[in-house]
């Protein structure tokens, strides 16, 4: 509880926080290097924890005897975990472009008029 439940938290703010970053960048390239920076913050624990910790503790940890059942033979409740995973993040996506994201405050999918002529010159053959 005291280890699992400050990682959730953590996770489910960087989720929202991440969401709201990504959806205020304006470019793709950005949205790249943004993506990168979010994956340095969330291999941060990782990093932190092989640069700072003596290595005779890092061997000591990795070899402590853990009894694992490492091999799950093929089951539905296997595939069905990971769909599952797969709905929640689809539906995550949806909530947080139709109802969530402040970025764009009163956004109505209404840009198509004005981007048509932008969006036809860079289509153009040249």
């Amino acid at each position: 509880v005291f280890i699992t439940l400050p990682r959730v938290a953590a996770a489910l703010v960087l989720l929202w926080l991440g969401c709201r970053w990504l959806s205020a960048t304006e470019s793709f390239t950005d949205v790249m290097l943004n993506c990168l920076a979010l994956g340095f913050i969330l291999d941060l624990n990782s990093l932190l924890y092989r640069t700072v910790m003596p290595r005779r503790n890092i061997v000591d940890a990795q070899n402590t005897y853990v009894v694992k059942n490492l091999r799950m033979p093929p089951s539905y409740y296997n595939y069905s975990r990971d769909l599952v995973g797969l709905v929640i993040s689809v539906a995550w996506v949806s909530c947080y472009v139709f109802y969530f994201q402040d970025v764009l405050t009163d956004y109505q999918w209404d840009i198509a008029g004005s981007c048509s002529g932008f969006l036809a010159e860079m289509a153009r053959p040249r």
